[in-house]
C-alpha cells in the first residue's frame, strides 16, 4: 500500500471514530454510514465472541436504580428476553447500524418466533462506547426514558455485543422490556359465565339448568377444536353430541346448539343469544380451554352446549 493510500485510510478511520464518539448513544432511525464504509465486508461478519455479561449486569443495575428512584418496581432479568436481546444486538453489529427492524423482524415478530406471551412489550436500541454513556443518552430521550420507567412492565432482557475490530470499543445495546399476560385461570372464566347465567335467571329469562352430561360433552369437545373454529367442526360437534345424548336415553333434549367465544379477560364474557330466546326449558354445559392466540397472548376458548327440550 503506497503512502497516499495509507494516509487516506487513516483519515477514514479517524473520521469514523470521531463520528462514533459524537453519537455515543444512537436513537432509532439514526443510521451511521461511516462504519460500513470503513470496514471491509469480512470484518463486518466477524463479531466479538460472546455477549458482554458484565456490561449487561451493569446496565441492569443502572436501569433499576432509575426505576426505584421514581418509586417503580425493579425489573427482573428474563433469560428468554436476554437471549432475544443478544441476538438482536448481534444482528445490529453485523449490519453496522442500529434498528428496531432487522431481517429477523421487528420486536413483535421476534417475540412471536420464540412464542413469548406478553401483555406489554417495549424495546430500546442504542450504540455507545460505554454503558454509562448509553444509559445517560437513553434517559435524556423522552421516548426511551418512558420505556425504562414504564410501570406496565416488570421483566427485562439486556443484550450487549461489541463491534468487530478495529472498533471493538463500540457497543451495540438492546433492551427488551415486557410483562407476562395476566393469568386468569380457566375456573375463573367458567365461574364468570355461571355468574352471568345466574344474573340472567334473576331477570326472568326462563329455565336454564346446568347439565353435567352437556358439560362433560363440552369438556371433551373443547380440547379438540381448532382456533379459529370452523363451521363444519361445530356442525359435526352438534351431531355427535345429540347422538350421544340419545344413546344415553336423554330423549327429552330435542336438539343441541353451541356457542363458542374467545376471550382474554373474563369480564368480556357474554351470555350467548341462544340462552335468551323463548321460555322453553333449556339445559347447558360449559367448558373452558386456555390457549395462546395468534398474537402470543393468553386467551380462553369457551364452548357452551345448549340443550333444547321438546
Amino acid at each position: 500500500m503506497n503512502r497516499a493510500r495509507i494516509i487516506n485510510h487513516a483519515r477514514q478511520v479517524i473520521n469514523c471514530l470521531i463520528s462514533l464518539l459524537l453519537f455515543g448513544c444512537l436513537v432509532p432511525g439514526f443510521q451511521p454510514e461511516c462504519r460500513s464504509q470503513a470496514l471491509p465486508a469480512s470484518s463486518i461478519r466477524t463479531i466479538a465472541a460472546g455477549p458482554e455479561g458484565d456490561l449487561e449486569n451493569e446496565l441492569l443495575v443502572l436501569t433499576n436504580q432509575q426505576r426505584t428512584q421514581q418509586g417503580i418496581q425493579a425489573l427482573v432479568p428474563d433469560e428468554s428476553l436476554t437471549q432475544l436481546a443478544r441476538e438482536h444486538s448481534r444482528g445490529m453489529a453485523q449490519q453496522g447500524f442500529i434498528s428496531h427492524d432487522l431481517p429477523s423482524g421487528d420486536l413483535r415478530v421476534r417475540m412471536s418466533r420464540i412464542a413469548y406471551p406478553y401483555a406489554a412489550a417495549r424495546e430500546n436500541v442504542a450504540s455507545a462506547v460505554s454503558v454509562k454513556i448509553a444509559q445517560s443518552a437513553l434517559m435524556d430521550s423522552p421516548e426511551h426514558r418512558h420505556n425504562i420507567l414504564a410501570d406496565d412492565v416488570d421483566r427485562v432482557g439486556i443484550g450487549i455485543v461489541r463491534c468487530p475490530p478495529p472498533y471493538e470499543r463500540e457497543l451495540y445495546i438492546t433492551e427488551i422490556f415486557a410483562a407476562p399476560p395476566k393469568q386468569s385461570r380457566t375456573t375463573e372464566v367458567y365461574d364468570a359465565l355461571l355468574s352471568r347465567v345466574s344474573d340472567l335467571l334473576q331477570n326472568g329469562a326462563g329455565s336454564l339448568v346446568p347439565d353435567p352430561r352437556l358439560e362433560q360433552l363440552a369438556s371433551h369437545s373443547v380440547s379438540s377444536l381448532n382456533v379459529p373454529v370452523r363451521q363444519e367442526e361445530i356442525q359435526n360437534l352438534l351431531a355427535q353430541s345429540t347422538a350421544e345424548l340419545h344413546r344415553d336415553g336423554r330423549t327429552e333434549i330435542a336438539r343441541v346448539d353451541a356457542a363458542v367465544q374467545l376471550v382474554h379477560d373474563p369480564k368480556n364474557l357474554y351470555i350467548p343469544d341462544r340462552m335468551h330466546i323463548g321460555q322453553e326449558p333449556r339445559s347447558f354445559g360449559t367448558a373452558v380451554r386456555q390457549i395462546v392466540d395468534s398474537q402470543n397472548q393468553t386467551a380462553f376458548l369457551v364452548l357452551t352446549l345448549i340443550g333444547f327440550s321438546n
